[in-house]
């Protein structure tokens, strides 16, 4: 315990000092980034995150955790925001907006800022909620954080929880057996384990499948986690977080058991206390070693381009600006390639939509004339809206199935599309690092980049009412058997049309969903690529000031910022030692983990 006190000193005392220089050099993100690393560590806070795609039971398994339903659960998508479990004497929570603004609440109102009923499209504009609580669980700094589910019909939820990854130490992914784990649960979890030390795999709701069918589905979730979770080899924990709140509730040790919750919370127990320190300390080291290599990397550049005679300066700042203008013209080439790439795309799910629909006519014009048979029963006002609910739901069913298939082809090309995109502007930001290496003889490390992710909304589905014909009630006034036929021909006419209807709306969607998608994943990674032309030619055009300014000057920048290089190497060879002393002592860290950068 004394070592990892030390080990979190001595990290401590090296954010302050990064934090410090990168103000000096105007390096406000560095600067930032160091300060949010400090607040962290003076915290001890350690991030054990919930995540997995919606309907799992995340928010449900937190609540069985801490043994209190004090966590809003229901039958819709349900969580909007971060919600984050903190230690508190009583149950109380803490409404932190966008704006800065704090708002203390009740535990009762929690659903009035953290669900999508309470808060659509998060329109409170909340940043994430508090939430204190007496729970074992969260004592020593730990805190436990339920995230939007992946891949729910709100976009902006899936982005929420992509956003929160790089602040994870360890995770707790949650699925189910129904349906089994999906393709975009297989993604997530790759993306998962770049960030998180730790992933423990719960397969949730297992009261709901017999002893055959939970083994079928925990073979094929072990066959398809990908390599970092060790295969075949992975520890699946199997549970009811529903049955074990409710024993946990009523004081049932026997339905506790049964629940396999105990099974989960020893190994969590005995990774809080024998390892959460280790992966909370390595996570900051290489974080910390992260941000060291970025700003020397500017203070080298500046270096070496404030020791060369002015006229030289001038040249290279000019070739570096003429191949800044071929990185513009790349990146866009890029963009049209994207756009190019996503027409391509949006035309094949169109013509996708409309062959399916044109292929349901005949089995769904059968299915509505059977029904329209079997409810001869039913009175002259009840039979209109009773085919006008069969059509709506055979609709609604048919593209439902239909979308479950073509849409994970259709995610699979758009992050083919958007990966491209992404790799052609991380290069392009490399090649523009480099390029400035080459030019002022320095040595650039490989861009450390994560990925950004585009999601997709899911789509819904219309039909009209079948007496909404422009005829008010005139048809209901028709003898019997005319009024039968009639409707029956209009039914049979309406099938194509809201199928049709159905396709074009589809494929209208979808447009709408590429384009608002792509929009932010775009500025997301051309943002990355500003921040890096702009910070080097301002590094560059600061040694020009200088310059211009008197030799005097030019050799006085040059010494500080020597100064300042060999400060961020001491810096850096400080935090090596502290992982080592760390690794060390407690035998934690994984073997063959790349901790820090070469």
């Amino acid at each position: 315990m004394t070592a990892g006190i030390d080990v979190g000193q001595d990290l401590l005392s090296v954010t302050a000092d990064l934090e410090r220089l990168a103000a000096e050099q105007r390096q406000d993100s560095v600067r930032s980034a160091a300060q949010e690393l400090a607040e962290r560590i003076e915290q001890n806070r350690f991030h054990l995150v919930v995540v997995g795609q919606f309907k799992r039971g995340k928010t449900l398994f937190l609540n069985a955790l801490i043994g209190d339903a004090i966590l809003p659960i229901a039958v819709l998508p349900l969580t909007s925001v971060v919600t984050i479990l903190r230690y508190g004497d009583t149950p109380r929570g803490t409404v932190h907006f966008q704006s800065g603004r704090q708002l203390g609440i009740r535990i009762g109102q929690l659903a009035d800022f953290v669900t999508e009923q309470g808060n659509p499209h998060n329109v409170k504009r909340v940043s994430h909620v508090d939430v204190f609580h007496p729970s074992p669980y969260l004592r020593g700094g730990v805190t436990l954080i339920d995230t939007p589910g992946v891949g729910s019909v709100y976009a902006h939820n899936t982005q929420v929880t992509y956003d929160f990854l790089p602040r994870t130490d360890a995770a707790i992914f949650i699925t189910s057996p129904e349906p089994p784990l999906t393709s975009a649960e297989i993604e997530f979890l790759g993306d998962l384990i770049e960030q998180a030390s730790r992933v423990f795999i719960v397969m949730n709701k297992a009261d709901l499948a017999d002893a055959h069918q939970l083994s079928q589905v925990l073979d094929f979730t072990r066959r398809s986690l990908p390599k970092g979770l060790h295969g075949d080899g992975a520890e699946i924990f199997t549970v009811s977080a529903r049955q074990a709140l409710g024993a946990k509730l009523n004081s049932d040790s026997s339905l506790l058991e049964h629940s396999g919750f105990p099974a989960i919370e020893d190994r969590l127990k005995r990774f809080l206390r024998d390892e959460k320190g280790g992966v909370f300390l390595a996570a900051i080291s290489t974080n910390l070693a992260r941000l060291i290599a970025e700003l020397r990397m500017f203070l080298a550049l500046q270096i070496q381009a404030v020791r060369m005679p002015v006229e030289e300066l001038r040249d290279k700042i000019a070739e570096f600006n003429e191949q800044l203008k071929l990185a513009q013209q790349q990146r866009e080439d890029n963009e049209l390639l994207l756009k190019g790439g996503l027409g391509r795309l949006s035309a094949s799910f169109e013509n996708a939509a409309k062959s399916f629909a044109e292929s349901q006519v005949l089995p769904l014009t059968r299915a509505a004339q059977i029904h329209f048979e079997q409810s001869r029963s039913l009175r002259r006002k009840e039979l209109p809206p009773a085919m006008d609910r069969f059509v709506a739901e055979r609709v609604r069913a048919v593209f439902d199935r239909w979308r479950q298939e073509f849409d994970a082809s259709a995610m699979e090309d758009f992050r083919q599309v958007t990966g491209r995109f992404q790799v052609n502007i991380n290069q392009l930001i490399q090649e523009v690092r480099e390029t400035a290496g080459h030019l002022f003889g320095i040595e650039i490390g490989h861009l450390e980049a994560p990925e950004e992710l585009a999601w997709l909304e899911s789509t819904g589905y219309y039909t009209d009412s079948l007496l909404d014909w422009g005829l008010g009630n005139a048809p209901l006034l028709l003898p019997g058997p005319l009024f039968r036929r009639y409707l029956l021909r209009r039914v049979l006419k309406a099938i194509p049309e809201e199928l049709d209807r159905n396709a074009t709306r589809v494929a209208y969607d979808f447009r709408r969903r590429l384009n608002k998608s792509v929009s932010a994943f775009q500025e997301a990674m051309e943002r990355k690529l500003d921040e890096t032309t702009e910070g080097l030619r301002g590094a560059l055009h600061s040694a020009l000031e200088r310059h211009e300014a008197g030799s005097a000057g030019a050799e006085d920048l040059a010494a500080a910022l020597s100064g300042a290089v060999e400060e961020l190497d001491r810096l850096q060879q400080k935090v090596r030692r502290a992982a080592s002393e760390q690794e060390a002592g407690a035998g934690l860290l994984e073997t063959g983990r790349k901790v820090l950068p070469s």
